[in-house]
């Protein structure tokens, strides 16, 4: 009830203070508290992180703009010391934490969607496809931190219905609301982070026993009948799925290729390109950055795609430790058993889809991405452990 609280009203304040920045800055100071009382220090994954939060001292935004650029680094400096802190659980703990959360985010939304709570904000606006109403959004204070939430909470959901330690039959209903909210969101970046998420799930668990293939047959029926039930009978998700509004269609030209985005890539790369020399290799802040869009638009908006947004906010240093983490994530494949590597294999292209078409900054799916990374470093260590020095009984089951 607390994280429904919180995450309800996140946007309100109390006299000058958001709800948001109260407890982010409250979890914040908890976890600097955390990593200095740690003996573990910093994990080698998550160091390109730490320059990228130092990194808005260091732009334009810090001259223009000294308060935000102190805000950016402290939501930035959470990812990675959260990811740290994650270092301190053992693997139980850790995995029971991240179904937890998954089914969080996922029951969250059952109150809105019944009508016992009324979201603060408004879910995505619908008008253009010719009806009144808005998208789901439940607690959340954007439409598509909601979408990009709920895509990663299924890509986890969808791993776990095959581990035989769990309940299947509440996962699967969990799985099924979760794809149920996907699309009353109607916001196609959490469907496509889903959709390509479980890809590398359904490849190696396909090449298993009979059972789990009869499994992701019976999977792939389900939501079969659950596109044809849900999907090809709702004209206007169909339209907003192929970008066809009233007005106009999203493949007629570049610039309007999803919602407009294939503009604000080009606009986007024209300010990086006309930057000087300090601004392309430090950034030119996120200030500088809406109003140079504003000058391009005529909106202060940013460009819907996370790795120029980073490029552009904090320029190829920080783009380039930006991808410096992303590989290191990627490279744990040579240290776990390839089956402790699906879900973070599953989580880092739904991480990437997310990136690309909207942002890299959200904190919920970078949470996910560190319990995987934590929780299989763990299960793999004690593997080895116990293969290692047989005579220890250490169960990790």
């Amino acid at each position: 009830m607390l994280l429904l609280f919180l995450f309800h009203f996140e946007s309100l304040n109390i006299g000058p203070v958001k709800v948001s920045h109260l407890w982010k800055g409250t979890l914040l100071l908890f976890l600097i508290f955390k990593f200095i009382s740690t003996k573990r220090k910093i994990f080698f994954i998550y160091k390109p992180l730490f320059f990228l939060a130092f990194i808005q001292f260091l732009n334009v935004e810090i001259i223009n703009n000294p308060f935000n650029a102190v805000f950016l680094f402290t939501l930035f400096l959470i990812i990675p010391l959260s990811g740290l802190y994650l270092l301190t659980f053992s693997y139980h703990e850790l995995q029971k934490s991240l179904i937890f959360i998954a089914s969080f985010f996922i029951l969250a939304f059952i109150p809105y969607e019944l009508g016992i709570l009324k979201s603060i904000k408004s879910g995505y606006n619908l008008e253009s496809y010719g009806v009144e109403i808005s998208g789901l959004i439940g607690p959340f204070q954007t439409v598509h931190s909601a979408s990009m939430t709920l895509g990663a909470s299924f890509v986890v959901i969808f791993y776990f219905l095959f581990d035989k330690r769990y309940n299947r039959n509440y996962l699967l209903i969990l799985l099924v609301l979760c794809f149920y909210f996907l699309l009353k969101t109607y916001v196609r970046t959490g469907m496509v982070m889903a959709v390509i998420g479980i890809i590398p799930i359904v490849i190696y668990f396909g090449k298993k026993e009979s059972r789990t293939q009869i499994r992701l047959i019976f999977m792939g029926g389900l939501f079969t009948l659950m596109l044809s039930s849900w999907v090809f009978s709702n004209e206007v998700l169909l339209n907003r799925i192929s970008g066809k509004t009233l007005r106009v269609s999203e493949t007629e030209s570049f610039n309007t290729m999803g919602s407009g985005r294939g503009g604000l890539w080009k606009h986007s790369m024209d300010i990086y390109v006309e930057a000087n020399y300090f601004e392309k290799l430090l950034g030119i802040g996120q200030g500088e950055s809406l109003n140079r869009m504003k000058n391009k638009t005529g909106n202060r908006v940013f460009p819907h795609n996370g790795f120029l947004q980073t490029i552009l906010i904090n320029g190829l240093f920080g783009f380039i430790a930006f991808l410096i983490y992303l590989r290191n994530i990627y490279r744990l494949r040579k240290r776990l058993y390839e089956e402790h590597f699906v879900l973070i294999k599953s989580l880092i292209y739904a991480f990437i889809v997310m990136g690309l078409f909207q942002a890299i900054d959200l904190l919920y799916v970078h949470i996910f991405l560190m319990f995987a990374a934590s929780l299989f470093t763990k299960k793999d260590y004690l593997i080895k452990i116990k293969n290692s020095r047989p005579f220890i009984k250490q169960s990790i089951d």
